[in-house]
């Protein structure tokens, strides 16, 4: 058995990692864009449930709900972690962790890019499509991060006509965050241009219990980018979270 890290060691206490993962993961991602910060908090594959983005309409996903329980730690990323913010209001969950999101309804300025993707992936592929529109990527091998990305975005392809019109009709999740009954994590690469800070400080500002924290020289694919220093950073949230809300 291999021996845990150090970074592990120190995270032996944290009640995170002993917990069920629900992973609601991003557009053109499967769950290995979790698995770095996973590894790091020392959560195994069988803790680990995924849903995937692959319905057109917010209101399609009551199945978070049906798959997370009071001790479930139900973790998005992106359009997930939208979805998660959604469904907010009705999830019994432990923790809801939210990296990269953007709480509010999407901007119509976004429609055309979006359908350009949309269009791109189903005629060239989703790692071509997702090659030409990469922004640049931090962390100590973003070659590694790169190439983790274009391999989702092919294994996810068929999902991305779904996915884009979920991206487009999605309403504002701020009524739902500010009754959500358990702790609200919300993460955001400081550098993130796609989904800024200040989206994952309102998702956060909303909520009765919520947290926010930049994630310092990472994009919005900080996940891939830093794995470590994710986990450091939620690890930190966790253990500044006060006494929960009374139900």
């Amino acid at each position: 058995m291999t021996a845990p890290s150090k970074l592990q060691q120190s995270m032996a206490t944290d009640d995170l990692a002993g917990r069920p993962w629900l992973l609601l993961p991003g557009t053109l991602c499967t769950s290995m864009v979790f698995d770095g910060v996973l590894e790091a908090l020392g959560v195994g594959p069988d803790q680990c449930r995924t849903l995937l983005p692959d319905r057109p309409d917010v209101r399609d996903y009551d199945d978070i709900c049906a798959r997370s329980g009071p001790d479930t730690v139900v973790c998005g990323f992106s359009l997930g972690a939208i979805l998660a913010a959604h469904w907010a209001d009705r999830l019994t969950a432990h923790r809801l962790v939210l990296f990269g999101l953007n709480p509010f309804a999407d901007d119509p300025s976004k429609a055309k890019g979006r359908h350009d993707l949309a269009h791109d992936v189903a005629t060239r592929g989703g790692a071509v499509a997702m090659g030409s529109r990469l922004p640049p990527l931090s962390g100590a091998t973003p070659d590694v991060a790169r190439e983790a990305i274009l391999e989702m975005a092919d294994q996810t392809a068929h999902m991305i006509d779904a996915q884009t019109q979920l991206a487009l009709s999605r309403p504002g999740a701020l009524k739902a965050l500010s009754q959500a009954r358990m702790p609200v994590l919300s993460l955001t690469g400081a550098e993130d241009i796609a989904a800024p800070p200040a989206q994952g400080r309102a998702a956060a500002d909303a909520a009765p219990n919520g947290q926010f924290l930049p994630l310092a020289g990472l994009g919005h694919f900080a996940l891939l980018e830093d794995p470590k220093a994710c986990a450091i950073a939620l690890t930190r949230m966790n253990d500044a979270i006060h006494d929960p809300i009374p139900t």
